[in-house]
C-alpha cells in the first residue's frame, strides 16, 4: 500500500485524524528547519519559525484545493511567517519591508549565525550569506544546501527558470565578493580570490557538519 501523499495528509490532518500531523511535520521538519537556520537573529527562534510555519499550513488550508504542489504551499507560508518575522525585529517597522534590499545583519547586526564552522573560510561563507538580500540568500540556500535545481526552486518561489537563473548568477557574484571581503585581512592586503568551485566545496563542508542531505542531485554551474 502506498504511502499518502502530502496533501492527503494535510487534509487528514484538517479532519483531525489521529496522526495524520505527525506524519506531516516529521516528513518536511528538516527541510523547514533549514530553511530558517540561517535567517534568524538568534538560533532559538529557529523553531519557533517552524512550529509557526506548519500552524500557518493548517490555518489556511480551507483556502487551498491542491492546486499547486504540497511544497510550493509550505514555502510560500514559510515565507509569510520569515516576513512577519523580520517585520517583527526590524526596528525601521514602518518602512515597507523588501527582501531584495533587507538582509539578516539589518535586524540585528551583533547576532551570530546559529551555524558555527570550525575553518574560517566556510564560516565567512555561512556569514555573508546573512550580508546578502534576503531573497538573494533563499535561493542561494536552496542552492547549496538543499541541492533544488533552478527549475525546482523556480517553480518553489513562484517565478520563471529563466528568471531564477539570473538571480541565482547574481547572488553568487554577491556572495563570492562579500566572502572576499571577509577574508582579506588586513585591509592593506591583496583581495582574496573566490570561486564558484570554492562555493560549493563550503557548501558541502556546511552540509557535513550540519547533518543536512540535499533534497537532490547538485546542479552544475553554467
Amino acid at each position: 500500500m502506498s504511502e499518502p501523499s502530502d496533501w492527503e495528509l494535510a487534509l487528514a490532518w484538517q479532519d483531525k485524524q489521529p496522526g495524520a500531523g505527525d506524519a506531516l511535520i516529521s516528513r518536511h521538519y528538516r527541510e523547514m528547519a533549514r530553511f530558517f537556520c540561517n535567517k534568524v537573529a538568534h538560533g532559538d527562534d529557529g523553531a519557533d519559525l517552524v512550529h509557526q510555519t506548519f500552524l500557518g499550513v493548517l490555518e489556511s488550508l480551507p483556502q487551498f484545493r491542491g492546486e499547486t504542489s504540497f511544497r510550493r504551499y509550505l514555502y510560500a507560508v514559510a515565507h509569510n511567517v520569515l516576513h512577519g518575522y523580520v517585520r517583527k525585529r526590524y526596528k525601521r517597522q514602518r518602512e515597507r519591508l523588501n527582501f531584495f534590499e533587507l538582509c539578516v545583519d539589518d535586524l540585528d547586526p551583533a547576532s551570530p549565525s546559529s551555524i558555527i564552522m570550525s575553518r574560517r573560510q566556510a564560516q565567512a561563507f555561512v556569514d555573508a550569506l546573512r550580508q546578502l538580500p534576503l531573497h538573494d540568500q533563499i535561493v542561494l540556500e536552496l542552492r547549496y544546501f538543499s541541492g533544488l535545481t533552478s527549475r525546482e526552486s523556480a517553480q518553489l518561489l513562484a517565478v520563471a527558470e529563466p528568471t531564477l537563473r539570473s538571480q541565482l548568477a547574481r547572488s553568487k557574484d554577491r556572495l563570492r565578493a562579500a566572502i572576499a571581503a571577509r577574508l582579506t585581512a588586513p585591509p592593506t592586503a591583496a583581495p582574496a580570490s573566490v570561486s564558484l568551485a570554492d562555493l560549493d566545496a563550503w557548501a558541502a563542508e556546511v552540509r557535513a557538519q550540519q547533518g543536512w542531505k540535499p533534497d537532490g542531485p547538485l546542479e552544475d554551474d553554467a
